[in-house]
């Protein structure tokens, strides 16, 4: 014997539900907002964003003019704010950003190479104009240290913007930021015992992941920027013993 269909169900007012599609769909369990299907934007968005000649050539200007800032904001930075020229973490964050404009993860990640190689060559084009010696050791080093982290901030930046999984794209706020916190906590408070400068690198730190985390479109499309810095803040608890052997290997290198 068959149920009764209730009279609200049977009406042509009613909200149907499509056979394959629940009927709120607009938040999957990672915070993605296309009922857990794909966590790629829909076709419309891949098309936004910079192609791979824009990019790249973005990219290695965007590279070579910091790098080359970078060089002459050493002598002209007080403290506690002078490390920022002389640090990792201010060098992975354009990477980020040029990926987060890019419209491919591929390119994101070839963009993000090039970023810390064209700060390698304008850091010592600059430094060789201004009559400071090169160790070519350290260039070796920080060429190497590019290549390594150039792809993942590179990636990481589409990541935060492209991918619609609240999951992932706050595992990008959480790279960003906890390459700050560990450059502060560890390089500059352990290793240097520079407090200052430890203190203004994990305020970034801090505020990126928060910043980062809230706005991520994965976020806003959830409707759920609180829950996108609480998912950013659980991923530092990964991304800071990463970050924190990342600078034990830099310090033995360099």
């Amino acid at each position: 014997m068959s149920n009764p269909v209730p009279a609200a169900a049977a009406s042509p007012e009613a909200p149907q539900a499509a056979p394959d599609r629940p009927l709120d769909d607009a938040h999957d369990r990672d915070g993605g907002v296309d009922g857990g299907r794909s966590h790629l934007p829909p076709r419309e968005e891949r098309r936004s964003g910079l192609g791979a000649p824009v990019a790249l050539g973005v990219a290695v200007l965007i590279g070579l003019a910091w790098g080359a800032a970078t060089s002459g904001l050493q002598t002209v930075l007080p403290w506690p704010f002078s490390g920022l020229a002389n640090a990792v973490s201010p060098w992975v964050a354009p990477a980020f950003a040029v990926g987060a404009l890019t419209r491919r993860s591929w390119v994101a990640a070839v963009a993000g190479v090039l970023v810390c190689l064209g700060e390698v060559g304008g850091y010592y084009l600059v430094s060789m104009v201004r009559d400071f010696g090169v160790n070519p050791s350290m260039v070796v080093v920080w060429v190497a240290t590019g290549v390594v982290g150039g792809p993942v901030f590179g990636a990481a930046g589409w990541c935060w913007r492209r991918v619609r999984s609240l999951r992932w794209a706050t595992l990008s706020a959480a790279l960003l930021g906890g390459v700050f916190l560990s450059e502060g906590a560890i390089g500059y408070g352990v290793y240097l015992g520079y407090a200052g400068d430890a203190v203004v690198f994990c305020t970034l730190g801090a505020l990126l992941v928060v910043a980062l985390g809230a706005a991520a479109p994965a976020a806003r499309a959830a409707r759920a920027p609180g829950r996108g810095i609480g998912t950013a803040m659980v991923w530092l608890l990964l991304v800071l013993p990463l970050g924190a052997a990342g600078q034990a290997l830099l310090r033995v290198v360099a």
